[in-house]
């Protein structure tokens, strides 16, 4: 088995990507699930506290499964698509010579005077 830190760069993001982009998968599709089964448990909790008796077998499975699903899902929802976005594409190679060539610097500096319609004054000048 290779050492991951072997591998090239642009393959470590784009196994991270791939990686992140299954837990995200993963968790969407728990949390739908958890949308049918946490309101039935919640039904089942409520008719056995409210008689006083034992949960039932489905009761006890859909209070099991919804509470899984809905957080077991949250929790890979957020860090799949933390993996995806830390991930990012590197930089391509133009933009790295217009970097080198002009510096990171707008190439043409903000003037908010430029949007000012004609008639329009400035609001921070004085009278």
């Amino acid at each position: 088995m290779t050492d991951p830190l072997d591998e090239p760069l642009e393959h470590r993001r784009a196994h991270r990507r791939r990686t992140g982009g299954w837990m995200l998968a993963v968790g969407l599709v728990a949390l739908f699930v958890s949308t049918f089964a946490v309101p039935e448990a919640l039904v089942h909790l409520a008719r056995a506290s409210a008689e006083g008796a034992a949960l039932g077998a489905r009761g006890a499975a859909t209070t099991a499964v919804g509470a899984v699903t809905l957080l077991g899902g949250g929790a890979l929802a957020v860090l799949g698509f933390n993996w995806r976005r830390s991930a990012g594409e590197a930089p391509h190679p133009e933009d790295l010579l217009d970097d080198e060539q002009f510096g990171d610097d707008p190439l043409r500096p903000f003037d908010p005077d430029r949007f000012r319609g004609p008639g329009h004054r400035d609001p921070d000048a004085r009278d």
